[in-house]
């Protein structure tokens, strides 16, 4: 396995917590997507609310996996969205945001295509 922690990439995050992140020194409180090193709003409410028109362009980006933060609480979208990303071939996870973090930082310093979609509660 080719790694190196000390790579910091423009879409690493520096500082998490449930209800904000840190991304090269910007602040964000709002639910975000980062992917390739760039960083939107994204407009859901909450995953719950989530629809698979929400993930259209990213699914046709392929990445090798979706991580779904929801702040301290694990709080799943509707099954039948993920049933279609998983028939995209595209892995996913859903986790607390500092574990989302944490995770996202160790995939991308393996060059790995991951996105991820911060939901602060």
């Amino acid at each position: 396995m080719d790694m190196d922690l000390n790579i910091v990439s423009s879409g690493q995050f520096t500082n998490y917590s449930p209800s904000s992140v840190t991304i090269h020194g910007a602040e964000y409180k709002q639910n975000i997507l980062v992917f390739n090193d760039q960083i939107s709003e994204f407009a859901v409410n909450d995953i719950k609310s989530l629809t698979l028109d929400n993930l259209a362009n990213l699914i046709k980006d392929k990445p090798d996996l979706i991580i779904f933060g929801t702040g301290n609480n694990v709080i799943y979208p509707d099954f039948k969205l993920l049933e279609k990303i998983n028939s995209n071939r595209i892995g996913f996870e859903i986790m607390p945001i500092p574990a989302l973090c944490r995770t996202y930082n160790f995939l991308i310093s393996e060059n790995r295509k991951v996105a991820c979609i911060l939901f602060f509660e």
